[in-house]
């Protein structure tokens, strides 16, 4: 079973972990590949698993996908990975077979991987378009985990700061932002991606530097109080 951590399934897609959000989610045409970096082929063992469609899940926690169809040879049912674990994330578009996504991941112990591999490659393919809103979406997230994980570092593990980092920002009614119906087919060149172009239901301006910022006053309090005491 290709998974890097297990996903308990329900009815309704899957099993969430405690406090976790669905910040966005994509059921439209979007395959999964989990392969070897071109890297470490050479020394590292084969291992390849895919599915052609499936929901891609983008949580406060992790990012989860789920085939439409589970594959059997190699057997593909889920895949699931914390937001950290994912490197190097890059982004490319083609006139053939739409918007790629590609990172690499670092898997964990028990989770399907081949112990011998030090990460894999991930790569999501978008045939009908929900790349950008689901890349953005990530590097918000991803560079808010781990603002949250260098300050738990420096602070030590007796500071006073939350269990998880102030909640990313959500569409009114708590209802996962779902994928654009239809994109303009992307052309040859990768680099069209227009910065304008704002996302439905995103973040007012400047919503992250306020989260920040909050963050930051919490901690200075907090070394106040330890300076004084």
């Amino acid at each position: 079973m290709c998974l890097l951590i297990w996903v308990m399934l329900n009815q309704g897609g899957f099993v969430k972990l405690g406090n976790e959000r669905i910040l966005l989610k994509l059921d439209s045409r979007i395959s999964c590949e989990l392969s070897v970096p071109q890297e470490l082929k050479a020394r590292c063992p084969p291992f390849q698993c895919k599915s052609d469609r499936g929901t891609l899940f983008l949580t406060n926690k992790r990012i989860v996908y789920l085939p439409a169809k589970p594959t059997r040879e190699p057997r593909f049912e889920s895949f699931s990975a914390p937001i950290l674990k994912f490197q190097d994330s890059s982004t490319s578009s083609s006139m053939w077979w739409g918007w790629v996504w590609k990172s690499d991941c670092i898997p964990v112990s028990g989770g399907g991987i081949p112990p011998d591999l030090p990460r894999i490659e991930v790569k999501l393919t978008f045939s009908d378009g929900g790349m950008m809103e689901f890349h953005e979406t990530y590097i918000r997230l991803r560079e808010r985990l781990f603002q949250y994980q260098e300050m738990r570092r420096e602070m030590g593990s007796g500071a006073d700061i939350p269990d998880e980092p102030l909640p990313a920002y959500e569409a009114s009614g708590n209802q996962p932002t779902e994928a654009a119906s239809s994109l303009d087919v992307p052309g040859n060149n990768g680099s069209n991606f227009s910065s304008n172009r704002r996302a439905p239901d995103e973040p007012p301006p400047n919503y992250d530097e306020a989260q920040a910022q909050q963050l930051s006053m919490r901690l200075e309090d907090h070394i106040r109080g330890e300076a004084g005491s």
